[in-house]
């Protein structure tokens, strides 16, 4: 197995790595020969020839791989029951191996003989990343944010894979579907958003930071995130409510995942009729599936999201 080529990434974090950087060493595109080295969080990887069994742990890596065309030979995804599918995704055909969360993940990388290995930090800190490093060439997140860019993702995958232009036509078809809402709602620009998870009666779990990789279908269409929860932006990117701060969230579309359980608690809190999103139609109560797709998004969920918060769109921009 390829063994990696790597750095001590403390460096690259405390310049500020944005998103996706990608430096490539000797390469020939054409042949697959030559190497490409990715800067990501924990340092650098670089990776020689093209790889062929690929594992994707997370979401947002299996779908950049699916979306290039590339079936992994195994794929973990966290609080995904087995035989569970979700709506963005074409069928992942049973020669790709799903590794349960639940056992030795490592071992069970193992037995899949990898020859690259993507890994987002949220499931593989310095250890796990050393230890899968040990097993073939890893690639963690991209950026310091708490949800990387897709685009980065489809990007950085596409030369390692030496499938840039498959890369670059990926995310300009996502690309066109933005544009189309936007062209259809011009309204958006300058329209505010928020996207909370209620993960339970007395908590909201908001999206308070704007260059998090989660709000890039958003900002993307010209909204903003508003000031009062920006400024109080956490390390991680996700902001803890109270219910007695119901009345903060005061963005024009507010889309909350939540059980329906939750829903109905949610709709019986002080102020509730009084939210902005609520008075113009622009709240949305999604489903876990549906918010996840929104807290990391991938180019295969993005234009899913972009139709289902159709109505909304509408509704806020006036069109």
């Amino acid at each position: 197995m390829r063994r990696l080529r790597r750095r001590a990434g403390a460096g690259l974090l405390a310049l500020g790595l944005t998103a996706g950087l990608v430096a490539c060493g000797s390469e020939d595109a054409s042949s697959g020969s030559g190497t490409v080295t990715i800067q990501h969080v924990m340092g650098e990887t670089t990776i020689a020839g093209t790889p062929a069994r690929v594992v994707t742990l997370g979401p947002q890596w299996l779908d950049a791989a699916l979306a290039l065309g590339v079936t992994p030979v195994g794929y973990l995804v966290p609080g995904l029951a087995a035989g569970t599918t979700v709506p963005w995704q074409p069928a992942i055909p049973e020669s790709a191996k799903r590794i349960e969360a639940t056992g030795d993940t490592v071992e069970a990388i193992a037995a899949l003989e990898p020859d690259l290995i993507l890994a987002p930090s949220y499931m593989a800190d310095r250890t796990m990343y050393e230890k899968l490093s040990e097993l073939a060439p890893t690639i963690d997140s991209l950026s310091t944010a708490q949800v990387d860019s897709w685009r980065d993702q489809v990007t950085a995958l596409g030369r390692v894979l030496r499938k840039e232009s498959e890369a670059a036509q990926v995310i300009s078809n996502v690309q066109a579907k933005s544009d189309a809402v936007l062209a259809a709602h011009p309204g958006l620009r300058g329209k505010t958003f928020l996207t909370c998870m209620l993960t339970g009666p007395a908590q909201l779990m908001v999206l308070a930071d704007p260059k998090d990789g989660s709000a890039e279908l958003f900002t993307g269409l010209g909204m903003t995130i508003p000031d009062n929860i920006v400024r109080e932006a956490p390390t991680g990117g996700r902001l803890a409510l109270s219910p007695e701060r119901l009345g903060d969230l005061t963005s024009d579309l507010l889309v909350c995942g939540a059980m329906p359980s939750l829903e109905s608690k949610f709709k019986e809190l002080p102020g509730y009729s009084a939210l902005p999103a609520v008075r113009t139609g622009g709240i949305a109560f999604v489903n876990v599936v549906d918010i996840n797709a929104i807290n990391t998004p991938t180019a295969l969920s993005v234009p899913y999201v972009l139709e289902k918060l159709e109505p909304n769109f509408a509704k806020i921009s006036g069109s």
